[in-house]
């Protein structure tokens, strides 16, 4: 994040409620690779409650970020003509938005593919602190994330401030049918690419349908 993540530019690869209807995952956090993806229930973008797990069936694309992250902004379309910077933060310049790689590295896969869910989640917000309702409505209206296009974002709770959380951003993390989390390209250090591993299985995954 801007000078508190400077390691985004080496990518490889409040509460959103009242705490009290916090919903803590199912399964330890972070992720495993192999495992269900913690069953994170949040707010998304239009101040509903989501459970990730209802979304079971579906392919879900998801992505950890801190809001003044450069290189989740440049995946967001920071650096599309069309949207811009948010909120004063210069996005990553030689990354693309994840809407541009897709289709390259998963053979012709677009993010507007109905059996695709896209998952923006907030970890951090651009002061650190656990993102609110109001700054997940924020960014998806300038990143144009459309709720009923399945584009979500959700704002990430206290109990997902951890050492943990941080390490996964930038990135993405890619979750089966089944709701197990296949691939993991998020963090600085990440399992594995982006380009080479994780957006190709989406394509075998999404294939197979």
């Amino acid at each position: 994040m801007r000078h508190v993540l400077p390691l985004c530019l080496l990518l490889v690869l409040g509460c959103g409620a009242d705490d009290s209807a916090s919903k803590k995952p199912s399964h330890a956090w972070p992720p495993e690779v192999g495992k269900p993806y913690p069953d994170l229930a949040l707010v998304d973008q239009t101040g509903q409650r989501v459970s990730l797990s209802s979304f079971k069936g579906r392919i879900l694309l998801i992505e950890p970020i801190g809001m003044n992250c450069a290189a989740c902004q440049a995946f967001a379309g920071g650096n599309r003509t069309e949207i811009g910077p948010y909120e004063g933060v210069s996005p990553q310049a030689d990354l693309q938005s994840i809407e541009e790689y897709l289709p390259k590295y998963a053979d012709g896969v677009k993010l507007d593919d109905k059996r695709i869910v896209y998952v923006q989640l907030l970890l951090y917000s651009m002061s650190m602190a656990a993102p609110t309702a109001e700054d997940a409505k924020a960014w998806a209206e300038h990143f144009k994330m459309d709720r009923s296009k399945d584009r979500l974002v959700l704002a990430g709770e206290t109990y997902l401030i951890v050492d943990a959380s941080y390490n996964m951003i930038p990135g993405f993390q890619l979750v089966n049918e089944e709701f197990v989390l296949v691939s993991d390209s998020s963090g600085h250090n990440p399992k594995d690419n982006l380009y080479t591993k994780l957006l190709p299985e989406l394509g075998k995954l999404l294939a197979k349908k």
